[in-house]
């Protein structure tokens, strides 16, 4: 392998991959940043764009007192009170340079009129490019709005209009003039006499509301038209009928009327103004170079980040590469000194790396010959690493174990290995992956472990024997109790039928007769005594029997034989056994072996009875029994001896049990090797309050 060749391709290899990743970080680190931005920036001019509209209705506010105030002083003025009186000439030409005054020491006032009652115009002053003219073509502005609207004030109160083109004669005055009309109705007592009106030019208060270094600037009429634009041509829709909508352009109009400063696009605030006749609506969005020149700035320092980062990557991706280079080199003389078979396969099982042992294994005189061979060739010699479904799982798993075996012919011996291929990656992204197999010799562990195997075997057999031989013990131990127990429970029976054949023989010898009622009744009893004897050897011949195997028997039904088993003791030492058992239960297992232990508890708590001195109020035995999620659970209970603590973990041990003679409880190691190895269950032993506990819990 050429490592100057391989350490080349390699560094291209790398950089190419850093450039991708490095443009895919830039891109995506532009987008957010980009999207924050936005975000940053219209957040951080909600409060610049409430001082801005704020700023502009103060100014429009300030503008319309100064008119309300140019048409009081007009109206309180002599002249106007006594022309109005009798419309005297004289008296008009010189009101009529009063208005002239007002208009020309007022730059935006291009019209100043009085309109007599009937609509109809009396004086009249225009200012066109500075210059004052008094009107002569007068004209009727009976059907006028702002004159309807005026005509039903009240005395001292004002019409301000809404904003919008000057019409003279119907028609839109050209060139545009953006006029906001203010007026005031005069009376003479409750008689209307006419109105005060001045027109005055709103360019100049448009021009100072728009000319924003950050905002454009929109206004929207009460019907959602536009009636200023940045686009000159999409001002004054309603009036030109150009119909251009602001739902058209801004989608979320009606939500941001709503929320001023909310706007989900993060482009809009809105505001609206409620001094004219009608409100409008002043809307502000960051200029678009505004962001464009933020925007380029973040363009230049996410450039300068990737010019870094790749600079400061490229003498690593150099590096990198040329150990990644070697990395197989110092593989190859690593996995060489070890003694144990090693390998080194691509994905189609040719050999890349082999270790000294591994080519002994397969007979080859050296590396060379081995390397370059595909490891499937020799899969019917069974040598490791020939298994190509093995493989497979490597590559899929990434990790797996297996035991080999190499039948050597030359002496007839086994071989065993513990083997382990684990699929290594170089480049993942470009899906070069090998597999490393190492196969430990474990020939001598398995005859150990064969050995060790067989001598368990030896010893188990022996502890088997050993325990069945105690179990036995045991369990003549407790037939002799049972023989016991069966003759105290004859004793009864035995005498009744011995009084009442005696009874029989007598009646008969006497009188030579028998009294077939009285015989009857003697019969009778004599076969009830008859039947217990034979139910109690019943009872016995079943704990006697052998095991017919795994069956499914009813707990109940044991307990109650247990308990007929051991009625003659019970009866000689007043106790009654209490059961709380729950009838469905059943147990899978060796019925007798159950029976067993079920007997050997309760003869335990008869023993402890049996040898104790104390004075009882009352002996009790409880048999519980329940059904839990997972578990059967049964309790004897009993009030004979309180097991001392210590005792309660030891006190299934057999030495234990010999070496505490002042115990009376016994075989309970047998109870549990019975519970934990054939009913797979556990047996415990506790104290509480006077009682010894037995519990036993056997899994569903």
């Amino acid at each position: 392998m050429d490592f100057s060749i391989s350490a080349k391709k390699n560094a291209y290899i790398f950089l190419i991959t850093v450039a991708i990743l490095n443009t895919a970080i830039a891109i995506l680190m532009f987008s957010y940043l980009k999207d924050s931005l936005i975000k940053s920036t219209y957040e951080n001019n909600i409060k610049l764009a409430q001082n801005e509209f704020n700023k502009t209705k103060i100014q429009i506010k300030k503008e319309i007192d100064h008119y309300r105030l140019i048409l009081r002083v007009i109206k309180e003025s002599g002249k106007f009170q006594q022309y109005i009186m009798d419309y005297d000439k004289n008296i008009e030409n010189s009101l009529i340079h009063d208005f002239e005054n007002y208009a020309k020491t007022n730059e935006d006032i291009f019209q100043v009129r009085y309109l007599d009652n009937e609509g109809m115009e009396r004086i009249r002053v225009d200012k066109i490019s500075g210059e004052t003219y008094v009107a002569k073509n007068l004209q009727n502005k009976a059907d006028r709005y702002y004159f309807l609207r005026t005509k039903n004030l009240k005395e001292n109160q004002y019409y301000i209009s809404d904003f919008d083109l000057n019409v003279e004669n119907g028609e839109i005055e050209i060139p545009y003039k953006p006029t906001i009309r203010v007026s005031t109705p005069i009376y003479e007592g409750d008689k209307f006499l006419g109105i005060l009106i001045i027109n005055y030019n709103v360019k100049n208060l448009i021009d100072y509301i728009s000319e924003q270094n950050i905002f454009n600037v929109y206004y929207m009429d009460n019907v959602g038209n536009f009636l200023l634009h940045p686009d000159r041509k999409k001002c004054w829709s309603t009036q030109l009928k150009t119909n251009y909508k602001v739902k058209d352009e801004i989608k979320n109009i009606d939500e941001l009327k709503l929320n001023n400063y909310k706007d989900k696009n993060l482009r809009y605030y809105i505001d609206r103004v409620s001094i004219t006749d009608t409100d409008f609506f002043i809307i502000y969005s960051v200029k678009k170079e505004i962001y464009e020149k933020e925007e380029k700035e973040l363009e230049n320092e996410i450039l300068m980040i990737f010019i870094i980062i790749f600079v400061v990557t490229f003498p690593i991706v150099i590096i990198g590469s040329y150990l990644q280079a070697f990395q197989m080199k110092i593989l190859e003389t690593l996995i060489d000194s070890l003694p144990f078979p090693i390998a080194l396969k691509n994905r189609v099982g040719k050999f890349v790396l082999v270790n000294e042992s591994l080519v002994g294994l397969y007979s080859f005189k050296n590396k060379e010959s081995l390397l370059g061979k595909i490891s499937y060739d020799f899969s019917s010699k069974n040598l490791p690493y020939t298994n190509k479904i093995k493989d497979s799982q490597a590559l899929k798993k990434t990790k797996i174990k297996y035991e080999d075996i190499l039948h050597l012919p030359s002496n007839n011996k086994e071989l065993y290995f513990d083997t382990r291929l684990i699929k290594i990656t170089f480049l993942g992204l470009f899906k070069k992956d090998f597999i490393l197999g190492i196969a430990i010799d474990i020939t001598e562990l398995k005859e150990l472990n064969n050995e060790l195997e067989k001598r368990v075997k030896q010893e188990l057999a022996k502890r088997l024997k050993s325990e069945q031989r105690l179990a036995q013990k045991t369990k003549l131990a407790e037939i002799g109790n049972l023989i016991d127990n069966i003759i105290l429970q004859w004793e009864h029976p035995l005498n009744l039928i011995s009084l009442n054949t005696q009874a029989i023989e007598l009646e008969y010898e006497t009188i030579n007769k028998l009294d077939e009622e009285n015989t009857l009744k003697r019969v009778e009893t004599i076969k009830e005594s008859t039947q217990f004897m034979f139910d109690s050897t019943a009872d016995l011949k079943l704990f006697l029997s052998l095991d017919k195997g795994i069956e499914l028997f009813n707990l109940s039904d044991i307990v109650n034989t247990v308990e007929r088993i051991l009625m003659g003791r019970l009866k000689k030492l007043h106790i009654d056994i209490r059961k709380e058992i729950n009838e469905e239960i059943k147990i899978q297992g060796l019925k007798n072996e159950f029976l067993q232990v079920i007997l050997n508890l309760i003869n335990n708590s008869l023993n402890e009875f049996e040898s104790s001195n104390k004075k009882y109020t009352k002996k009790d035995i409880f048999i519980k029994a329940s059904i839990t999620e997972t578990f059967i659970v049964i309790k004897v209970e009993d009030n004979a001896k309180e097991l001392p603590l210590k005792a309660t973990k030891k006190i299934f041990n057999e030495k234990f049990e010999s070496e505490n003679e002042d115990i009376q409880r016994k075989g309970l190691h047998i109870c549990k090797g019975i519970i934990n190895n054939i009913f797979k269950g556990t047996i415990e032993a506790n104290s509480k309050k006077g009682y010894t506990v037995f519990e036993v819990k056997i899994p569903l």
